[in-house]
Formats: structure tokens, C-alpha cells, sequence
């Protein structure tokens, strides 16, 4: 067998607005057939009078008609007032059920909130502690690096040793900044261009160069 679904609660309010839009409706109905009834008997009416058109004000039964329809037509009045009554009624319950939903919503809301507020109460020393670990680990770090005697700009050294290992880890080419110098070194001769010569340059070196194979050859 399948489990039963629960049962709504009713309430004596949800009784009492049911009641009342019952109510409602069956003057509405009411007012519907009074309506049609009245509509009816004024057309009864008129047709008395068209026949009788000299005596109809003397006769009884129209006279009697006449009453009966003013009398309906004010319990048709009463019934809408009633109707009116009844709806504004309904309307103002249920507003005051959702104002009441309303309410018991904000207690709720608030309940929570004051809830979250004292498990975040210790937020701020909480961070505070958190500050004051990273306070102590640079301090550290601070007090490491000066201890390290005859050692300038301890940090950089730290750089280019981590460079350094990087370099031996994954053969990372040499920067050149780290190539040595070449001061001191003699230069190369670099060749002149036809273009750049001196005239006459040309005549002086190959007669220079003349005297000295002339020389070798004595």
C-alpha cells in the first residue's frame, strides 16, 4: 500500500473565510435571479398597461405588480450592500493573513540574523590573529636577511642564486650580463673599405711593401 499524503491543516480562519465567500456567492446568485425576476414582472408590465391603457391605473393587479417589483428592487439594493460587505470583508482578512505571513517572516528573518551575528562575533579577532602571524613571518624573514654578515643586498643575492639554480635545473642559456668582459683585450684590425680609402694611401703602403721584399731579397 502507498503511503498517505499529509493532511492540510484548516485552521478556524481558513473555515471562516470559506464561510463567508459561500455566503458571497449565494447572495451573488441571489442578486442574479432577483435581477431576471424584476426584468421580467416590468415587462408583465407594460404589457398590462398596453392593454388596458384607460383603466390599467385603476386596475389591482397592476398596481399590486408595481409594489412587488419596488419591493424586490430594494431587496436587490440590500443584497448588493451585502454582497459589497462581504467581498470587502473577505479582503481585508486576507490581507490581514498575508500582513500576519509577513510578520512572522521578519521575526524569522530577524531570528536568523542575530543567529549569524554572534557566530560572527570573533570575525574581527580572527583577523586580527590573521594579521598578526603575517606580521610575525615578515619580521622573520626581516631578521634573516640581516643575519647574514658581510652581505649586501641579501635579497639580489637571493635572486641570482635562484637564477643560478634555475640555469643547472633546465639549461636555461646564460644571460649576457653574466658573460665576462672583454675590456682589455686587444682589438682586431678592421678592414677598410674600398669606398672609405684615402687616395694615394693605396701607392704609399705598396711602395713600402716594395722596400721590404727588396730588403729580404739582399
Amino acid at each position: 500500500m502507498g503511503q498517505r499524503g499529509s493532511k492540510v491543516q484548516v485552521t478556524g480562519t481558513d473555515r471562516a473565510i470559506l464561510q463567508l465567500k459561500v455566503s458571497k456567492d449565494e447572495i451573488h446568485k441571489y442578486t442574479k435571479k432577483t435581477e431576471l425576476l424584476i426584468n421580467n414582472e416590468r415587462s408583465r408590465l407594460k404589457e398590462m398597461i398596453k392593454n388596458n391603457p384607460k383603466t390599467y391605473k385603476n386596475n389591482a393587479s397592476v398596481r399590486f405588480l408595481l409594489k412587488r417589483i419596488h419591493y424586490q428592487e430594494d431587496l436587490l439594493q440590500k443584497a448588493s450592500d451585502q454582497l459589497i460587505n462581504l467581498e470587502n470583508m473577505v479582503s481585508n482578512i486576507e490581507f490581514k493573513l498575508v500582513e500576519r505571513r509577513f510578520v512572522e517572516g521578519l521575526k524569522s528573518g530577524n531570528e536568523i540574523l542575530k543567529k549569524l551575528n554572534k557566530e560572527l562575533a570573533n570575525a574581527d579577532e580572527l583577523m586580527d590573529d590573521v594579521q598578526e602571524q603575517i606580521a610575525y613571518q615578515n619580521e622573520i624573514n626581516d631578521i634573516l636577511s640581516r643575519s647574514i654578515v658581510g652581505v649586501e643586498n641579501f635579497e639580489d643575492e637571493i635572486d641570482r642564486e635562484l637564477d643560478d639554480l634555475e640555469q643547472e635545473i633546465i639549461g636555461k642559456p646564460i644571460s649576457i650580463d653574466n658573460m665576462p668582459s672583454t675590456e682589455g683585450l686587444p682589438k682586431l684590425e678592421q678592414e677598410i673599405p674600398e669606398e672609405q680609402k684615402i687616395p694615394g694611401e693605396t701607392k704609399i703602403t705598396e711602395g713600402a711593401n716594395r722596400g721590404k721584399v727588396a730588403l729580404l731579397a739582399d
